[in-house]
């Protein structure tokens, strides 16, 4: 049993509507809001989202200002994949953390993300495997689990998947680190890190998939800018 890697690519055309959509609530901003800022109507922007139709180029540069991307966001590389997706499956064995985060490192590298939000992404990857490899099966076993990271605009995933004990990393209390950091062999200390550096921490479970931790963070590019 060693490490696999796949790296999927899924591609589809600029859908200008769908782009602006999908940044628009990443950035938490209505329709109102954003006609707003930019002096049009909410429904027309509306409109623009369903594909109805397509705003001037003024106006689009007047959208990325207002959702801080670059001007070229709703138009570059007709061709160039919108989502990747690298998949990492490897046996719960430490020394293969050292190999997750060569592969990730890298990933992140090739999306130009900003080296801060790379090490916030290492550490909680490093965070989130080392559970699952020390907590997940019965000591001794050796089985696998699943590492999935997506590159979305403006903002990375990484899924976990492992068939192992059910644990619920989102209901675990926070800890106080005025208080916490200085008592030796405090629990859930790596919980309080991944839930720090994060966005976002969800977790279900299914009989079927198991134990599914989904983290999520808000990235820049390697200049500091939003993607």
């Amino acid at each position: 049993m060693g490490v696999t890697t796949f790296c999927e690519i899924r591609s589809r055309p600029v859908d200008i509507g769908k782009k602006l959509k999908e940044v628009r609530r990443l950035r938490g901003i209505s329709l109102r809001a954003l006609g707003k800022r930019i002096e049009v109507s909410a429904s027309f922007l509306s409109q623009v989202e369903q594909g109805k139709c397509r705003p001037s180029l003024e106006t689009l540069g007047r959208i990325s200002a207002a959702l801080e991307v670059k001007a070229d966001y709703f138009l570059r590389d007709e061709e160039k994949p919108a989502k990747e997706v690298l998949e990492i499956k490897l046996p719960n064995r430490l020394k293969y953390l050292s190999v997750v985060g060569s592969l990730v490192t890298e990933a992140c590298r090739v999306h130009q993300i900003h080296q801060r939000d790379v090490e916030d992404i290492l550490l909680a990857i490093d965070e989130a495997c080392t559970n699952i490899i020390k907590y997940a099966y019965d000591v001794g076993s050796l089985r696998d689990f699943t590492i999935r990271l997506t590159f979305d605009p403006g903002m990375v995933s990484i899924h976990f998947e492992d068939k192992g004990t059910p644990f619920n990393p989102v209901n675990v209390n926070l800890l106080n680190p005025e208080i916490d950091m200085g008592r030796r062999n405090v629990t859930g200390m790596g919980i309080y890190l991944m839930k720090k550096v994060m966005d976002k921490v969800e977790y279900q479970y299914s009989v079927e998939r198991g134990n599914c931790l989904t983290l999520t963070k808000k990235v820049s590019d390697s200049s500091g800018s939003q993607i």
